[in-house]
């Protein structure tokens, strides 16, 4: 065979060689191009549903109420000094009501109803802007009407069930108007009361008291939330 068409020839497939050697290069860069892009968009993926999943683990304990119909004010507002000291009296009711639960004392329970029956009343909301009298006669309402079915039964059992309302209410109330000030509140979750459905109630500090078994189960209970 001539030797120049010998040289043409290998020529011919070395280039041809080097030309599907880069189509091959491209397929392979477009593969981990491609391969890049789906795991940058799983990584995407993945961060959304952890947002997702971070969000549902921290919905508010309001989703648990018995009453999801209480208002709740988007801002707390700021009452007067007036209004402030009335709604913290207020507070230390409720406080007191917890309390002679706790003890199974079924006497200073009924005194407690009385008192934090007065408290409610004397809560006077006429300073307060539009949405927050809205919201604070709601609540007063609620309080009248439970405070007065609670007093009117006999039991512990009984009791405590309305106490569970007036908890709910209160935990409202408390998200609703800054009446704190120098003492933290605690929103503590029991799962045992009323046959495993569970209730919360609101306390000063973060030892557990129960009041919904008193002495029979003093210690069941789980802080959910610092007010």
């Amino acid at each position: 065979m001539d030797k120049k068409l010998i040289i043409a020839i290998l020529g011919s497939i070395v280039f041809l060689g080097a030309c599907g050697g880069d189509k091959q290069n491209q397929h392979n860069d477009h593969n981990h191009d491609h391969h890049e892009k789906m795991e940058e968009q799983k990584g995407l993926h993945d961060k959304v549903s952890q947002k997702i999943d971070i969000h549902s683990e921290h919905e508010s304990i309001r989703d648990n109420f018995a009453h999801r119909e209480i208002i709740v004010l988007k801002n707390t507002y700021q009452a007067d000094s007036v209004g402030v000291e009335q709604l913290q009296q207020l507070a230390q009711s409720y406080l007191l009501l917890k309390n002679a639960l706790t003890e199974d004392n079924v006497e200073k329970t009924d005194q407690a109803i009385v008192e934090m029956s007065k408290k409610v009343r004397n809560v006077n909301a006429v300073s307060f802007g539009q949405e927050a009298q809205k919201a604070w006669k709601q609540h007063a309402s609620l309080y009248t009407d439970k405070l007065a079915e609670m007093k009117h039964t006999s039991s512990l059992q009984e009791k405590r069930s309305y106490f569970s309302h007036i908890s709910e209410i209160f935990y409202c109330t408390v998200k609703s108007f800054e009446l704190k000030q120098n003492q933290k509140l605690y929103a503590i979750h029991c799962p045992m009361a009323f046959d495993k459905k569970g209730a919360y109630w609101i306390a000063e500090n973060k030892t557990i008291k129960n009041p919904y078994f008193g002495n029979k189960m003093l210690k069941c209970g789980e802080v959910k939330e610092e007010l």
